[in-house]
């Protein structure tokens, strides 16, 4: 599985609005914002993980190295390794 590195959004480049209304630019803007609210959902779908439940409730989709999990199953935090979950001496579980 792969493995992702958080990194915070960057605010958008907002284009400069012209005077009279234009299409482009409502387009250009309207991109600008899709952009920056996709960074903005991607980061926090991290962040919106269980952070506790049994083994078969562990998170499988966007994980990150060192990433902490409280499995209620065994009663132990666990920890993803980038390929497996691994309890404190390191064991996979």
């Amino acid at each position: 599985m792969a493995t992702t590195n958080l990194r915070p959004s960057k605010a958008p480049n907002i284009p400069i609005a012209p005077v009279d209304y234009s299409q482009q630019y409502q387009d250009q803007l309207t991109n600008a914002l899709r952009l920056y609210f996709s960074q903005v959902d991607n980061f926090t779908g991290f962040l919106a993980q269980p952070i506790s439940g049994t083994t078969a409730e562990r998170p499988a989709v966007q994980l990150h190295v060192g990433q902490t999990f409280f499995d209620t199953s065994i009663n132990r935090p666990i920890w993803w390794n980038g390929t497996n979950w691994i309890n404190a001496s390191g064991t996979i579980v």
